[in-house]
């Protein structure tokens, strides 16, 4: 009993030690920030001229400050510096710190955790006159107080999170090396945004712009992530390929159409069915549009290839509809729901459960229990706007199981909850508040508490509690 007493108090110190170094880091950041940032707070400095920073940091373009006259201050000392002829660099970065409390993980009473998760990312942007462009960008994830292994969705030392050169070559680019991956709504390809780690990929692509289109083709190697120092590799045991056609009408009240095939290679996918060689091609069809107060986003994909000596055949719709009910306060409901294919028979062979591919984190809000798997779920939202500085969201997520011999999956694709042991559909529902406040361009607060009511199918084969998540995190952008 005493050594255990001792040892919580050496963890215990271990952890008050690291936050405060922390908290001195986050203090001298947001200080400093507000040193340099004052003159932004104004209109005449140039910092209005430019537009939000975005999800992939390498889309940024600061070319405008070229020629801006006026603007001598911070903003272009930072986001434009001038080398010789018409070379410039641009640099910038971020830091997340956020700090959870859980509550009845996995719906066991009493399995209860509270962790701190902080994110560091610095990157440059090199523009060697028109043809040529280097980015590069550095990560950094920390976690302190999680029960558990370390994973490395969450921590990593110190790592080349994105490495790339870019060749214009007439209307098309040309891209080599590792970088991040976004397209549409980041069901299939996305930055992993929710997780502290974010991902990215090693290959090509070749992307070529028209008026009103975009096609992008590309062939990638999974960039595994680990948890020491500056070691990680080039995963070809995972390989993506494919072709992504985006078409825009243009104008503000426009209809979109994406169009795609995606290929991957996985040596051993993980499925309740078992572990084997994974072949699988997806194709997909992706529809939105915005007219008046209305918006809509709807998405179809097909998935077909092999599994070992079995067959694949799975597919997923989903449909994510919004009207915004006033102008000052902007008010929005949402409704989406999605169906998604489950194994139909275990120990067949065959293969139904659909695989996500590389999803974006928290793929149902930031309580990631529940994947895009053999899954069928309405998610009712209401969303309220205001001043652009306050943004309010109110959810509240339904599932089911779609194929009662298939389980449950995480966001990740893996296993979360075996299902061939049950004949129960219901999985649960989880409500959910975000709140977020926009200081300025820079910094961001938001809180959020989840709560996941655990229907029949985990009450028979996991647990009865109810699994509680409350967040809050403090998120730098310069």
């Amino acid at each position: 009993m005493w050594r255990g007493i001792q040892i919580h108090m050496k963890v215990g110190g271990d952890v008050a030690e690291y936050l405060k170094r922390r908290v001195k880091v986050l203090v001298a950041i947001i200080t400093a920030s507000m040193y340099f940032f004052q003159p932004s707070f104004g209109q005449s400095d140039g910092w209005e001229k430019l537009p939000g920073f975005k999800l992939l940091r390498s889309e940024e373009d600061y070319s405008i400050l070229k020629h801006d006259s006026v603007q001598n201050g911070f903003v272009k000392r930072l986001k434009y510096i001038p080398l010789r002829k018409e070379n410039y660099l641009t640099l910038g970065g971020e830091s997340r710190s956020e700090f959870q409390i859980l509550r009845n993980e996995d719906w066991q009473a009493q399995n209860h955790d509270e962790a701190l998760f902080q994110r560091l990312m610095v990157h440059a942007d090199l523009q060697l006159g028109a043809p040529i462009r280097i980015f590069t960008q550095l990560k950094s994830g920390l976690v302190v107080g999680r029960n558990g292994m370390a994973s490395p969705l969450n921590e990593e030392r110190l790592d080349l999170h994105q490495f790339f050169v870019g060749l214009n070559i007439g209307p098309s680019t040309l891209e080599i090396g590792r970088r991040e991956l976004s397209y549409g709504s980041q069901r299939l390809l996305s930055v992993r945004e929710g997780t502290n780690i974010r991902q990215s990929f090693n290959g090509l692509r070749w992307i070529f712009r028209q008026a009103n289109a975009q096609l992008d083709v590309l062939l990638y190697a999974y960039n595994p992530q680990q948890i020491g120092w500056f070691d990680e590799g080039i995963d070809t045991d995972r390989l993506l390929w494919g072709m992504y056609w985006t078409g825009l009408k243009g104008g503000s009240e426009a209809a979109n159409l994406d169009i795609y095939y995606l290929g991957v290679r996985n040596k051993e996918g993980a499925f309740e069915e078992g572990r084997l060689e994974e072949w699988r091609h997806s194709i997909g069809a992706r529809y939105w549009a915005t007219i008046k107060r209305f918006r809509t986003n709807t998405e179809l994909v097909v998935q077909a290839g092999t599994f070992g000596e079995g067959d694949i055949f799975a597919w997923t719709l989903s449909t994510e509809n919004y009207y915004r009910l006033t102008e000052w306060w902007k008010v929005t409901l949402g409704i989406k729901a999605e169906i998604v294919s489950g194994d139909e028979r275990q120990g067949d062979g065959d293969l139904q459960t659909f695989n996500p591919l590389y999803p974006r984190g928290g793929y149902f809000g930031l309580l990631a229990l529940v994947g895009p798997a053999n899954l069928m779920d309405i998610h009712p939202s209401l969303h309220l706007s205001i001043d652009k500085k306050w943004q309010l969201n109110l959810d509240w997520d339904f599932f089911w199981r779609h194929q009662l011999a298939d389980g449950v999956y995480f966001p990740s694709g893996r296993i979360n909850v075996a299902g061939n042991a049950s004949q129960e559909r219901f999985i649960g529902h989880q409500p959910g508040l975000q709140l977020a406040y926009a200081v300025n361009r820079f910094f961001e607060l938001e809180t959020s508490y989840f709560l996941f009511f655990p229907g029949h199918f985990l009450k028979e084969v996991s647990g009865n509690e109810i699994f509680t998540q409350f967040g809050f995190s403090m998120s730098l952008k310069f």
